[in-house]
């Protein structure tokens, strides 16, 4: 739900300086999907989906817990990792920045999202993944 969001927000463009906020992210999840059976957390978008941020596994079992998945790219400038800055999708030239453990998928299973979002992934591969 994160990744469709941040995406429709972004989608035509392919621009690494166009972001948006956590709270543009929120809004956008609610309007899309409505009130969800999981509901989003301000972790999950600000630690877990974010490409520069490590996994935080589980120390005690490190097959358990974070995610691999490299779905945001967190900047202030559009191009350098930055902490405090706003999201935008995550591109190859960003596998700089990566956590440790961030190895995982930039976009959700095409198969795994509703038919009415699959086209949002084609512009994410075609156009906004090869753009600067």
């Amino acid at each position: 739900m994160i990744w469709i969001a941040v995406a429709s927000m972004l989608h035509p463009e392919t621009s690494t300086s166009k972001t948006v906020s956590r709270g543009q992210i929120e809004a956008q999840v609610a309007k899309l999907f409505g009130p969800s059976i999981t509901p989003i957390t301000p972790v999950m978008i600000e630690r877990h989906l974010v490409s520069s941020e490590d996994r935080q596994a589980d120390k005690a079992n490190p097959q358990r817990g974070g995610s691999r998945n490299r779905y945001l790219f967190k900047t202030v400038d559009g191009n350098a990792a930055s902490r405090d800055g706003r999201f935008r999708l995550y591109k190859q030239v960003d596998a700089k920045h990566d956590g440790e453990d961030k190895s995982g998928p930039a976009h959700p299973d095409p198969v795994a999202i509703d038919g009415a979002y699959r086209y949002i992934i084609g512009w994410y591969k075609d156009r906004y993944v090869a753009s600067v």
